[in-house]
């Protein structure tokens, strides 16, 4: 059933299962565990569509680079999958392999933990579980790399196609309008035992539940987590200062461009780095898309001027010259794209800021850093890119200078992928959840989504999560 919590603010029942976050992972665990007759209450910060007085509480202190979480996510039900593009793809069982980057530990857990729910994580986001996940080009590089293999997805939006069931099922409540501002635990610090949720008229109250679990993302779970500070001042779950630690994004960076011998051969063709390739080096994964570009584009209120004048600077065949004042790439030009794995990195971090938002919480402070290790899974991979495409008789890649020359910074974007906030650990020095996603230091909060990933691989996030909050669904549903 839904509640608007701006109206409806009168909360008197005990819930076996209490869901902070509507989006994929919320979604998927409040369907799963009511149908093995928990009673579940599921709490949505924003309302039913967006609205800007919601998304505004994504605004953050960024000193590190930038990742623009408020035009990223989306603070309304069904959370960030009302944009997503769709693109699926599972890890692969190399991504559990134990080793150690940067002194950190992988996932303390194997791919038979979570092969068991691919299927039904597929049929979850509208995937053809017959097809399943087959390489989308043919094997023309040599050594290295091999062709990708993803599955798209219509886009489910998890509003549109579950918004009417959670409404319809009589032991889900799902307030919305509803923030979860603090965390109580009982004398010992070990047991949670109420919520409670502010709406914004500033009003509040308290929901108490058996189990917690937080979905609010790779940003908000931990800003969440260390504003719960009245009875512990570090913060629930951070007795080791690991909470916020570890950030993780997919770096598009821009490798360069590319002259080619055919463009029908090479445009839209996509590439996975081998597993050989990545232990022998000793990096992270890559996943590369090659495109050609149809036409220029540009964004924003002066997009006409800039379109004009980069159109111009093609024609005249100058835009080498020009790229200072604006990167862009001219018709014809072949475009390298890349999503490639960040490791875990204590120094890239989310903390808070001494600013807060109109509900009285301390808003993020925003760390975003890469590694050696990561400048190390980016040079090398570039290179052999390079070397793979021109020995296969497709073309040459002009590389970007930073890709051969160290001394130089290394230019990166985001993907809107936020990972690795309250990592998964065995051992609590290293992370925030155990194996079954519970807070180590806690008996029954439990953190949901892509802020517990220990390492994010080269692969989208969304098929990962809904494989995970399965799993974790199986593991409280006795």
């Amino acid at each position: 059933m839904l509640f608007d919590f701006n109206v409806q603010t009168t909360i008197d029942k005990n819930y076996d299962v209490c869901i902070v976050g509507t989006g994929p992972a919320g979604i998927t665990l409040a369907r799963k565990l009511s149908k093995s007759g928990k009673k579940v209450v599921l709490l949505e910060a924003g309302g039913l569509n967006y609205s800007e007085e919601s998304q505004d509480f994504y605004e953050c202190e960024s000193i590190g680079h930038e990742a623009w979480p408020k035009f990223t996510r989306l603070r309304y039900f069904g959370g960030t999958s009302n944009h997503w593009s769709g693109r699926c793809r599972p890890f692969d069982s190399s991504d559990f392999n134990a080793r150690k980057i940067n002194g950190l530990p992988g996932w303390p857990i194997r791919y038979s933990a979570v092969q068991p729910y691919l299927e039904e994580a597929m049929e979850i986001l509208d995937l053809d579980t017959e097809q399943g996940f087959k390489p989308i080009n043919k094997n023309l590089l040599k050594d290295h790399f091999s062709p990708d293999a993803f599955s798209k997805s219509p886009p489910t939006r998890f509003k549109g196609k579950y918004l009417s069931e959670i409404e319809a099922t009589k032991n889900i409540d799902c307030f919305y309008n509803a923030t979860a501002t603090d965390l109580t635990l009982d004398a010992s610090h070990r047991t949670v035992t109420h919520v409670e949720i502010s709406n914004y008229k500033n009003y509040k109250t308290n929901i108490s539940a058996h189990k917690f679990i937080l979905c609010l993302g790779g940003i908000e779970t931990p800003r969440f987590m260390l504003n719960c500070n009245n009875q512990i001042k570090a913060g629930i779950g951070n007795s080791n200062d690991m909470v916020g630690r570890c950030f993780m994004e997919h770096l598009n960076v821009r490798m360069g461009s590319f002259l080619y011998r055919d463009s029908e051969t090479v445009s839209g063709m996509q590439f996975y780095g081998d597993n050989e390739f990545v232990e022998r080096n000793n990096i992270g994964k890559s996943n590369i898309t090659l495109g050609i570009v149809k036409k220029v584009k540009s964004y924003g209120r002066t997009k006409a001027i800039k379109t004009f004048f980069k159109n111009l600077a093609c024609q005249m065949e100058i835009e080498d010259k020009v790229q200072f004042i604006s990167d862009f790439k001219c018709p014809g030009m072949g475009n390298i794209g890349t999503l490639i794995e960040q490791s875990p990195n204590l120094d890239s971090r989310i903390t808070l800021s001494h600013e807060t938002d109109d509900l009285g919480l301390n808003k993020t402070k925003f760390e975003w850093k890469i590694s050696d290790f990561d400048r190390k899974t980016i040079r090398k991979t570039g290179l052999a890119m390079a070397k793979e495409f021109a020995n296969s008789g497709l073309g040459n890649i002009r590389l970007s200078d930073f890709i051969l020359d160290e001394n130089l910074e290394i230019k990166f974007g985001h993907h809107a992928h936020h990972m690795g906030t309250t990592r998964m650990s065995e051992n609590p020095k290293y992370g925030v959840v155990d194996k079954n996603s519970k807070v180590h230091e806690l008996d029954n909060l439990y953190i949901a989504g892509s802020s517990v990933f220990s390492t994010g691989g080269a692969c989208n996030p969304t098929m990962p999560i809904i494989q995970l909050c399965l799993r974790l669904a199986n593991h409280l549903k006795g």
